[in-house]
C-alpha cells in the first residue's frame, strides 16, 4: 500500500473535512451550494445544501461546470460527497419537477451526464463517498461514478414514482448497471434499500463499517488514485 496522504480529517462531511489544518490547497472554490477543493491530485466536489443536499437546477449546473473545469487540472481522482451526516444527496428539488421546469431540469441532468462521459474520455476516475441518504437524483449521481463507497448505514432509492415521474438517468443507465428487473423494482416501488443491498445489486462497490469508515475510506481513495 503506498504511503497515504492525509485526506480525511473531519467529524462530519463538509468543507472542513478534507485537509489537515496545516495543509495547502492547490485550488479552492466555493459556489453557493457546491464546494470544490483540489489537493494532492484529489479533486473534491462537496454538495452543501442543508439539511439533505437536495439538488436544484442551478446546483446541477454548478456541479457540471466544476466537473468540466477539473479536466484542465488532470486530477488523479474526483470525489463526490455530501456535507453533513444525514445525506449524500436526497434528490432533485420537487419544485424543479413541476410548473413547467421539467425541460430545464432534464437539460441540466443531460449536461451532467455528458460531463461524466467527458471525464471518462480524459481517464479521470470518479468516486462517490456516500453517507446517509442517496435518493433519486442523488442515487443517480452516485451510480454515474466509477466507484461508490458507502457507509454501512447509507440508504439508496428512487422515490420519483411518488411524483408520477420516472428518474431519467436510472431509466436509461441502471438496466445495464444492475439489470432490468432490479431497475424496474426500484423505479416502480420507490422503495429504499440499505447499503448492503445496494452492494448486492451493484449500486455500490464497497460498504464500510461505521467504526472504521474514515480510515478505510481514506485508504481506498488513495488506492484508487494510485491505480490511475
Amino acid at each position: 500500500m503506498p504511503e497515504r496522504t492525509r485526506l480525511l480529517h473531519w467529524r462530519s462531511f463538509g468543507p472542513s473535512f478534507l485537509l489537515d489544518s496545516d495543509s495547502c490547497c492547490t485550488y479552492n472554490c466555493y459556489m453557493s451550494n457546491v464546494h470544490v477543493r483540489l489537493h494532492n491530485g484529489f479533486y473534491w466536489l462537496i454538495l452543501d445544501r442543508p439539511p439533505l443536499n437536495i439538488l436544484s437546477i442551478e446546483m446541477i449546473d454548478q456541479l457540471t461546470s466544476a466537473m468540466l473545469d477539473a479536466i484542465k487540472y488532470s486530477p488523479r481522482l474526483m470525489v463526490f460527497t455530501g456535507a453533513g451526516e444525514r445525506a449524500f444527496c436526497a434528490g432533485v428539488d420537487i419544485r424543479d419537477h413541476l410548473d413547467g421546469r421539467e425541460k430545464e431540469m432534464l437539460r441540466a441532468v443531460y449536461d451532467n451526464f455528458a460531463a461524466f462521459e467527458r471525464l471518462r474520455s480524459h481517464k479521470i476516475p470518479t468516486v462517490a463517498l456516500v453517507k446517509g441518504h442517496a435518493l433519486g437524483g442523488g442515487c443517480e449521481l452516485a451510480a454515474l461514478c466509477d466507484t461508490v463507497i458507502a457507509h454501512e448505514d447509507a440508504i439508496f432509492g428512487l422515490p420519483e414514482i411518488s411524483l408520477g415521474v420516472f428518474p431519467p438517468v436510472a431509466a436509461v443507465y441502471f438496466p445495464a448497471l444492475i439489470g432490468y428487473s432490479a431497475t424496474m423494482r426500484l423505479m416502480l416501488t420507490g422503495e429504499t434499500i440499505p447499503a448492503k443491498e445496494a452492494l448486492r445489486l451493484g449500486l455500490a462497490q464497497q460498504v464500510l463499517p461505521s467504526r472504521r469508515f474514515l480510515a478505510d475510506a481514506e485508504e481506498l481513495l488513495t488506492m484508487l488514485a494510485s491505480n490511475k
